[in-house]
């Protein structure tokens, strides 16, 4: 793998949008150190071919429709449920998010698909921000709650795990992010 995205230069990135990070942290109850490590694991493990499928999407060349893009690498479809997910819990709806849009978005839909692969691919705050509602997705989905400081450490790496992967178990992404989360929070 030829990385893209050195871990200096990830650093340097997560500085830059640390007053954003913060809001999102603030405004959805997600621990500002737990979006880093996210941001942080998806950065370095950007390669070469990701702005490659990412060029594909953008120019509708073959069949391809997603791809995870952006800083946090979001898929569309994943974006669309964490969205949804915000909405039925009261956290956001489309307007706040700015998401261009007149209509509950349908990961099924290859349209709603496309809008929010745009969404995500040309706006970095946009794509942080999506990648908070997804890490919420997540917790709830994983431990049934939403409230980070009552996760055990298991918990919280099975989160950072989820983000991740469709698993129900802590991978070795999930023991990583959660170093990350450490330096995070000490920092």
């Amino acid at each position: 793998m030829i990385r893209i995205i050195s871990d200096r230069k990830a650093e340097r990135i997560i500085r830059h949008f640390n007053e954003w990070i913060n809001t999102v942290s603030n405004r959805y109850r997600v621990p500002s150190a737990v979006i880093k490590a996210i941001l942080y694991m998806e950065m370095t493990r950007m390669d070469i071919l990701d702005p490659l499928v990412d060029l594909i999407v953008g120019t509708h060349l073959f069949t391809r429709k997603d791809s995870s893009t952006g800083y946090a690498q979001i898929f569309a479809y994943v974006g669309v449920n964490a969205v949804n997910f915000a909405v039925d819990e009261g956290l956001a709806d489309y307007r706040k998010l700015n998401i261009p849009c007149d209509h509950r978005l349908d990961s099924g839909d290859p349209k709603d698909v496309r809008t929010m692969w745009k969404y995500l691919h040309r706006n970095p705050e946009a794509n942080i921000e999506i990648a908070a509602l997804n890490i919420l997705c997540a917790a709830k989905e994983m431990t049934g709650r939403t409230d980070f400081a009552s996760f055990s450490e298991d918990e919280l790496k099975l989160v950072l795990t989820r983000y991740n992967a469709n698993t129900d178990h802590i991978t070795a992404y999930g023991e990583e992010a959660y170093g990350h989360y450490l330096r995070y929070t000490n920092n």
